[in-house]
């Protein structure tokens, strides 16, 4: 009797992808990444996502990590930036201006919003620092580029909400939003520790593949 002959490689079974993994961006997607405090950077398909570029620049000591110190200090060079009459507090016009000109997908309804729809697995919950109590259910607004699922982060900073943002309450929230960033309690940030965004993930893979929609030939995307 002869014995088969067999293919010399087999085919590599396709990975089974949980329910929950997201839906592939749309080709062609903008990768967008809002910092901690809700800086927006805006980077090209086909790049490295660019939260590494703002990490890049709050890493001053270019030591590898963010420390508290240079997180908090890379915060107040933010709200500079916003507070365009330098009289050291955000008013609401400044931060209509944040939210209308400068970063518009902090809107919960943002023209962005179909770029990927995100259900996240537990084994990105179990990473760290999105899974908390204000998940809201999903990511929300600046949530859906960020690493914390905070919908507006400048006016989140607002503590005693009389609509008025001083450079002291802006620092306390970013000395807040590292301590949740820092679940390994080292008091130093590293890039590769930090969970990945939404988008990141959409972007990135593995996902889900588009559905097409009802009684219409065209892609799906949420």
């Amino acid at each position: 009797m002869f014995a088969l002959a067999l293919p010399a490689t087999l085919p590599a079974a396709t990975p089974k992808l949980p329910p929950d993994a997201p839906v592939c961006a749309r080709p062609g997607t903008q990768p967008i990444f809002l910092s901690p405090m809700g800086e927006p950077f805006r980077g090209q398909p086909g790049q490295p996502y660019p939260s590494a570029a703002w990490f890049a620049g709050a890493d001053k000591d270019h030591d590898g990590f963010v420390s508290h110190d240079e997180f908090v200090a890379d915060a107040l060079r933010f709200f500079e930036t916003l507070d365009t009459n330098h009289d050291g507090k955000l008013t609401p016009d400044e931060v209509g201006r944040y939210e209308a000109v400068i970063a518009p997908e902090t809107s919960i309804y943002s023209a962005h919003s179909d770029d990927f729809i995100y259900n996240r697995s537990r084994r990105e919950q179990d990473r760290g620092a999105m899974a908390d109590s204000r998940d809201y259910g999903g990511p929300m607004g600046a949530g859906r580029y960020a690493w914390l699922n905070v919908p507006e982060p400048v006016a989140a900073a607002d503590a005693d909400v009389d609509r008025v943002i001083t450079r002291d309450e802006f620092a306390t929230a970013a000395a807040s939003t590292f301590n949740r960033l820092d679940v390994l309690n080292r008091n130093k940030l590293r890039l590769s520790d930090l969970p990945r965004t939404p988008q990141q993930i959409a972007i990135e893979g593995p996902c889900r593949t588009p559905k097409k929609r009802k009684g219409r030939d065209q892609e799906w995307f949420g």
